[in-house]
C-alpha cells in the first residue's frame, strides 16, 4: 500500500487468545428439560460452563460466555465432576471457571490436565499461558496439535506464530494460510490479519483486491480497524475504483463503534470530533490488542 501513513497496518505482536467470532455454530440444541438439581455434576458442569469456542462441548446445552458464568454454581458443579473422575471436557470447564474466579494457578493446572487428555480448547488456552511464561516451543507444538482437530483459535495462533516467528521460523506463506483457515471459519481477526499481510506486501505478495476482500469480511464481522482500512482503500481507489460514498459509509460505521480516527474522517466543519466520541473507544482500535487474560 503506497503513501498511506494513516492506514492501520500494524498487526498483533504476540500470540493472543481471541475472544470474538472464532467459529460459526450452525445450530444450538435446546437445553435439557431436566431441572439442574436432577443433573449429574458432569452434566451441570456442561450446562453452566460450556464454551462456544469448544468444538468438543456438550451440544445438549447452550454455551455460556465468560461474563455470564455463574461462578458459584459452575465452580461447585465442575469441582464435583472433576472429583468424580469426569473427562477432559469438564476439566477444561473447571479451568474456565477457576480463571474467571481469579484462581489462575489452579486454572493453569486444570488446563494442563485437560490438554494431556486431548482436549483441543484446553491445549490452546494452556499454550497461550505457556507462551506468556516464555515457553514458545511447547506452545507452538500444542497449537499445531489443536489445529489438527479443526480448532479455529489454534489456527489463528499458528498464523501469528508463523508471521512473527514465535516458537518457529517466520514464514509469511504459512501465516497467510493459517489466517485464511481461521477466516473461513468466520474469525474476524484471522480475516483482518490476512488482509494486513496482503495490504503491506512484505511477507506475501501485495494484492490490494484480495486485501480489500478480507478487510470487508472482517468489517462485516465487526472488526473496527478493518472498517477504517477498507474505508481508506475505497477513498483512494486501491484495488478498486474509488468510491467516496462507500468510504464515508465505512468511516461512519467505524465512528459509530467509537473509533476516533473515523470520527475525524466524517466530522463536519466546526464540529469537534471529541464531542461526538463514545464514552469508551473500541477495544479493537489501532492495534486490536485483544486480551489473552481469560480462558475461552
Amino acid at each position: 500500500m503506497k503513501n498511506e501513513t494513516s492506514k492501520r497496518i500494524s498487526v498483533i505482536n504476540a500470540i493472543l487468545l481471541t475472544a470474538v467470532s472464532l467459529l460459526s455454530i450452525a445450530a444450538i440444541a435446546i437445553p435439557s428439560a431436566r431441572a439442574a438439581s436432577a443433573m449429574l455434576p458432569a452434566d451441570q458442569c456442561d450446562a453452566e460452563a460450556g464454551s462456544e469456542h469448544d468444538l468438543q462441548r456438550n451440544l445438549s446445552f447452550r454455551p455460556v460466555a465468560t461474563e455470564d458464568l455463574r461462578i458459584g454454581i459452575a465452580l461447585s458443579a465442575c469441582r464435583e465432576a472433576f472429583n468424580q473422575g469426569s473427562g477432559p471436557r469438564q476439566t477444561f470447564q473447571l479451568a474456565r471457571v477457576l480463571h474467571a474466579a481469579g484462581q489462575h494457578a489452579q486454572a493453569f493446572q486444570m488446563l494442563e490436565k485437560a490438554s494431556e487428555g486431548g482436549h483441543a480448547a484446553a491445549m490452546v488456552n494452556y499454550a497461550v499461558m505457556l507462551g506468556e511464561k516464555g515457553d514458545h516451543d511447547t506452545a507452538f507444538a500444542l497449537f499445531e496439535k489443536a489445529a489438527a482437530t479443526g480448532n479455529i483459535m489454534a489456527a489463528y495462533n499458528l498464523g501469528v506464530a508463523y508471521r512473527d516467528g514465535v516458537g518457529t521460523s517466520a514464514n509469511g506463506s504459512l501465516a497467510a494460510q493459517w489466517f485464511e483457515r481461521a477466516s473461513v471459519a468466520r474469525d474476524n481477526l484471522g480475516a483482518f490479519n490476512l488482509a494486513v499481510m496482503l495490504d503491506e506486501g512484505t511477507q506475501v505478495r501485495e494484492d490490494d483486491q484480495k486485501a480489500a476482500r478480507f478487510y470487508r469480511l472482517a468489517a462485516d464481522r465487526g472488526n473496527v480497524d478493518a472498517m477504517v482500512n477498507l474505508g481508506l482503500m475505497l477513498e483512494n481507489g486501491e484495488g478498486m475504483q474509488a468510491d467516496p460514498v462507500a468510504a464515508a459509509a465505512m468511516f461512519t460505521k467505524a465512528a459509530e463503534n467509537g473509533d476516533a480516527f473515523a470520527m475525524t474522517k466524517i466530522a463536519k466543519p466546526g464540529i469537534d470530533p471529541a464531542t461526538t466520541a463514545s464514552a469508551e473507544p473500541s477495544e479493537q482500535a489501532n492495534l486490536i490488542l485483544a486480551k489473552s487474560g481469560s480462558v475461552k
